[in-house]
């Protein structure tokens, strides 16, 4: 995957040293669709429901965006310390089931988004020129070398299309 065409996100397009600025920036954008908007109503209710079955509610979106950020940040450090590393899967959907991402508080999520998102650019951040190009295995969709400098895009691309789930959602919803 080099491009999205559900987000039209276009991984080149993003080069080593813009990643880190370009996730932080994106907190702010997570802050104001899980929190900010709803301040002095009583609707919250429309964060933590499903708009359809098998579609994740924006809360939901939300926890599924602060792990996979936490995770990409360990995997990155994998990769800078083993030769061309294999993850594991984070198992998103067991996951979502698991942690109970429906019963999270919409403003705890946004202010964990917040906190990953630090140590995700953080570490990006820190990647020297010679590193971007270390090799790692992605398992998903399907086991594929990939670069770190991919990885980065990769992560941003998660935040971005996931970002842009939640508005959808909370669009078709708020009323």
């Amino acid at each position: 995957m080099d491009r999205c065409d559900n987000c039209s996100f276009t991984y080149q397009a993003h080069d080593p040293r813009s990643v880190s600025a370009e996730l932080r920036s994106l907190s702010r954008g997570y802050r104001t669709v899980l929190v900010d908007q709803w301040f002095g109503t009583d609707r919250t209710d429309v964060l933590i429901r499903r708009p359809a079955p098998g579609v994740w509610s924006p809360v939901e979106y939300g926890c599924h965006v602060r792990d996979v950020l936490l995770a990409q940040r360990e995997r990155l450090f994998q990769a800078l310390v083993e030769d061309e590393p294999s993850f594991v899967p984070i198992y998103r959907e067991e996951r979502a089931v698991l942690a109970r991402y429906a019963d999270e508080s919409p403003e705890q999520v946004a202010t964990e988004i917040a906190f990953a998102i630090g140590l995700a650019a953080g570490a990006f951040y820190g990647v020297t020129d010679d590193g971007w190009a270390r090799t790692c295995i992605y398992n998903y969709p399907q086991p594929s070398a990939r670069t770190l400098l991919w990885l980065a895009q990769h992560t941003l691309h998660e935040c971005v299309h996931h970002l842009h789930d939640i508005e959808r959602i909370v669009g078709t919803l708020h009323t």
